[in-house]
């Protein structure tokens, strides 16, 4: 594998767990373990092991969707977390009430931000609580993480996030050695005429 891990993440019932008013009181909730991968995420992508984080939803809702963003940039830290997001009516999509989540809208994501493609599969983890999205079929079966059970701020996740943390861990990796340190001597030398 080259070129950074692309992780691909739905939005409901994956990264939030209730839909609020875009201009009402009600908060958000967050899932807290998707949160943790994502902060880990945009620190490796500082390095090139991440070279790309993408928003994949049928949600159609514009307002609710920039609420979302904008309020887990804040939760990250960071401006801006999502690389590209693209939504239900995205003109690249199919049109459909469900449209299927493909690597061709992984691909098409990349394009727009100008990264490679190549062995794109392999680099990249699909994240959604639904378990049938045609992506399943074209990633390797453990990047395929399917959040378990649907997240719910009551529900107690148990979603197994340890493929993609080995990943960040070890993608890219080679380790910088530490260097060895010879401590020079404190005694002078002193030549002979």
């Amino acid at each position: 594998m080259s070129n950074g891990l692309v992780l691909v993440w739905d939005m409901d019932a994956t990264l939030v767990g209730n839909y609020v008013d875009p201009e009402g009181p009600e908060p958000l909730f967050f899932n807290e373990r998707a949160l943790s991968i994502l902060k880990r995420a945009t620190e490796a992508r500082k390095t090139g092991k991440v070279a790309a984080i993408f928003l994949l939803t049928n949600n159609s809702d514009d307002k609710f969707i920039r609420l979302v963003k904008f309020q887990l940039a804040q939760r990250v830290g960071i401006p801006q977390v999502f690389d590209y997001a693209m939504q239900r009516y995205h003109p690249a999509r199919p049109l459909s009430q469900d449209p299927p989540k493909r690597l061709r809208d992984v691909e098409y994501m990349m394009r727009e931000i100008r990264k490679p493609t190549d062995n794109l599969a392999e680099r990249v983890f699909f994240f959604d609580d639904r378990g049938d999205h045609v992506i399943r079929s074209e990633i390797p079966e453990d990047q395929y993480i399917q959040i378990t059970p649907p997240y719910k701020a009551e529900v107690t996740d148990q979603t197994n996030f340890k493929p993609i943390n080995a990943a960040i861990r070890a993608f890219g990796g080679t380790r910088t050695r530490r260097r060895r340190y010879r401590k020079r001597s404190t005694r002078k030398y002193f030549r002979r005429y």
